[in-house]
């Protein structure tokens, strides 16, 4: 049997493998690449992140009770101890992102030095990308001195809060050159939006927006927020409005399907991903409150003896008398739709639902009843899920934002459609988002009685790595624990 502890080492060879060149044949060092053309790299490095965005964070699928282990697999003490409690130190994800970001910083110099000022827009974003998702899981991480080999073997560390608004001013910027008339980007070789400069500037924008949110609990902080958002509604790009997926040509052969395709199935078509389940808290979440998203995120379970069509069973994460995996539900037909769908970075229905608290917190001049409702058809629209009218004017506060009458009944139900868009797609987010309030605040607890933490992981540790090689820098962030040692944006 295998234990969760292997499938926290399976997320760190997941993420490491993305790395290795693909059918984009580009050296992914830098300093030994130093005449590769910045399209070509750039190219590679966004595979690259989505490879990892779509495959490494089961673990968070897991947390945020979207799927849980089949009950095909006995469970021991050190399983029930390992769903939350085992060593995650972020070796694996350390080196990837930074890796990654390597390329991105490659490409933004490159592109700086000849003038091409589209590359130098997007390396940015993209870089704005990784380095928040480092701050979301490690807080604190070497970033004005990183990235420069050689030259600073031992980077500082910068504090979270400070990378973060270095990050929105580096997003806004992108947001300008991406809207010179001489910023051109090739549509053969973008592999995220086809060289338009419209969609990367709304993804600039909305990446910056969430940033800005994710700081909306920490005190005295709102002057602050309220400034930037300005920023973004100045500059007139606005905000995505579908989804920002990567494909640079998909296709049924090994190292070439889409990374959650890839992960679930084999290039004979056969379902591989016998360890996950669905939960059966989403299912019965769904079915008690008429949400029909519950048949595409995960698939009927096949007809058999005393299995009637149309049956979806999940498992609960350590509970006993699981059914075993053919009697449960696999991953769905929303979210494993063909072997060549896009990879999605950041969903439609999150960005609407950004601007749908933004408007509630009185940050953005939008209807918060109209961008949530657009947000949650977004969400049914990528899973193929028809309309969504019906279910936001049931008469139900956590479907239905026009009966809700308080801040907090308001926020609870734009945080609960967020988690649900979120579900099997972009887990990392719901986490951020169950971090920062707690909500939704019925997400499910392992109940294995072997767990003695009954609580999701505030965060990752540093890799070990960082002991040997920049140990000074390491000892001066203090003793890390995953339940108590906060992100800076944490209340």
């Amino acid at each position: 049997m295998k234990k969760l502890l292997i499938i926290f080492t399976l997320i760190a060879s997941v993420m490491l493998a993305g790395c290795n060149k693909d059918y984009f044949d580009i050296n992914q060092n830098p300093n030994s690449s130093t005449n590769a053309s910045p399209d070509l790299v750039i190219a590679n490095a966004i595979k690259v992140t989505a490879g990892f965005q779509n495959t490494a964070y089961t673990n968070l699928s897991e947390w945020m009770g979207y799927w849980a282990p089949s009950g095909s697999y006995a469970q021991s003490a050190t399983d029930g101890a390992s769903y939350y409690e085992n060593d995650l130190t972020g070796d694996g994800i350390w080196t990837a992102y930074y890796r990654n970001l390597e390329d991105y910083d490659y490409v933004e110099k490159a592109s700086a030095a000849s003038n091409q000022y589209f590359y130098v827009a997007a390396a940015k974003t993209m870089k704005a990308l990784c380095f928040s998702q480092l701050v979301d899981m490690f807080n604190n991480v070497p970033y004005s001195e990183a990235l420069q080999g050689t030259a600073k073997l031992t980077p500082k560390y910068d504090a979270g809060k400070d990378i973060y608004e270095a990050l929105s001013t580096e997003l806004g910027t992108a947001v300008t050159l991406f809207q010179r008339a001489d910023a051109l980007g090739s549509p053969t070789q973008d592999i995220f939006f086809k060289g338009d400069n419209v969609r990367w500037a709304r993804f600039a924008n909305t990446l910056r927006l969430r940033l800005l949110l994710r700081q909306t609990e920490i005190s005295g902080r709102s002057a602050y927020i309220q400034t930037e958002i300005n920023k973004i509604v100045a500059n007139g790009a606005g905000f995505l409005v579908a989804d920002a997926g990567v494909n640079p040509g998909y296709s049924n052969s090994t190292g070439k399907q889409n990374p959650f395709w890839g992960f679930s199935y084999n290039t004979a078509g056969t379902f591989t991903q016998d360890f996950w389940r669905a939960a059966q808290y989403q299912i019965t979440w769904s079915q008690t409150n008429n949400d029909p998203r519950y048949k595409f995120w995960y698939a009927q379970v096949p007809v058999g003896p005393g299995v009637p069509p149309g049956t979806y069973t999940g498992t609960v994460e350590g509970g006993s008398g699981n059914a075993v995996g053919s009697l449960t539900s696999t991953f769905g037909p929303g979210t494993l739709k063909s072997v060549s769908q896009d990879a999605i970075i950041l969903s439609a229905a999150e960005s609407y639902l950004l601007q749908a608290e933004a408007s509630l917190r009185g940050f953005l001049p939008v209807s918060a009843q109209t961008v949530f409702n657009n947000g949650v058809q977004a969400s049914f629209d990528y899973l193929g899920s028809g309309s969504a009218a019906a279910y936001t004017s049931q008469n139900n506060k956590m479907t239905n934002y026009s009966i809700c009458t308080t801040f907090a009944e308001r926020l609870a139900c734009i945080i609960r459609q967020q988690y649900l868009a979120h579900n099997s797609i972009t887990p990392f987010e719901a986490w951020n988002d169950y971090k920062r309030l707690h909500l939704p605040a019925d997400v499910p607890i392992t109940q294995s009685s072997f767990a003695t933490v009954l609580s999701i992981p505030y965060r990752y540790l540093y890799p070990r790595s960082e002991s040997q090689t920049n140990g000074a820098n390491l000892a001066a962030q203090g003793s890390i624990n995953h339940f108590t040692s906060k992100i800076f944006w944490m209340p």
